[in-house]
Order: C-alpha cells, then structure tokens, then sequence
C-alpha cells in the first residue's frame, strides 16, 4: 500500500516535493472527525496532509472516533486530537547527512506527529493504544515501535 523508506519509492509514489508546483497539486486540508488543536488552537481548517494519505487517515480517525463513542473528550484523553503537524521539509531530526535519504518523512507530508509535548524522543510516550492500533491498522508505521531512538508521536504511511 504504501512506498517503500527510501527517497526514490517516495518520490515516485508522493512526488518529488522539490519540484516547482508540488505543494499545490498534493497537498490538502482534511477535516477529521472530531476536533484537533495545535498548541491548544483549535484547527479551524482541518490538518494539512498528502492527499494520499488522506482515505488512510480517515478511516484511522473514524476508528478513533468510534472507539471512543463519539466523545471529544475522550479522543482528547488518546492524544489523537493533539496535532504536533505534517508537512515540513527538513532533514532527518538529529541526522547530519546531506545524503539523498536523509530527508525526513514529513517532507512528503506522509508523517505526522500526535501529542508532541508527552511524547518526545525516547519518551515512553503517552499515546493511548487505540490510537496506535488505527494507524497500524491502516498500515503506518510507528515511532514508538523504532529500535534504538524511540519517537512515539510518529506515524509514517511508508514500509521498510
């Protein structure tokens, strides 16, 4: 379902997100089913995601949703509405490489952090498990499952 960790499965299946034009033709705003806020703003707009990890990440919110009877309140106790963001284009965090796989997934605004300020690097982490079962469930990977530096706000829609 999803392309492979390296940059050229990404580029072929997200695009190459240096190339003139490619925010505005694969990036979108998707609403979940309930709130989300970033640093306690409410996102009025939805979150800004690769519109192909769009029908991936509604059926892991609506599985969130119903898990959680349909009870802001109770999404919020997940961390799942506790946006840490998408798209930014940057290096691998703590990577010096400037070679071609060091960018990291957030540039293809196929990775997204959850609950940032609880679940940090190497961090237990505070990510309830039904949010972690629903975007496994729809074939992320997770930071918190990572060997050696553990990431638990981190989902990517790519395989090793």
């Amino acid at each position: 379902m999803w392309p492979h960790d390296d940059t050229a499965s990404k580029n072929a299946f997200y695009g190459d997100f240096r190339s003139k034009g490619w925010q505005d033709m694969n990036l979108v705003h998707m609403q979940p089913p309930f709130q989300m806020f970033y640093e306690k703003q409410l996102l009025t707009h939805g979150i800004l995601v690769h519109k192909k990890i769009v029908p991936a990440l509604n059926l892991a919110f609506g599985d969130i949703w119903d898990a959680c009877n349909h009870d802001q309140k109770q999404v919020d106790k997940t961390g799942a509405s506790d946006w840490g963001g998408c798209f930014n284009i940057r290096r691998i965090a703590g990577s010096n490489s400037w070679s071609n796989n060091s960018w990291s997934n957030h540039s293809w605004a196929c990775a997204l952090d959850l609950s940032p300020s609880t679940n940090g690097f190497n961090m237990k982490g505070t990510i309830a498990d039904v949010v972690v079962k629903a975007f496994k469930k729809q074939g992320f990977l997770w930071g918190g499952d990572y060997k050696g530096r553990k990431d638990p706000m981190h989902f990517e829609a790519v395989i090793r």
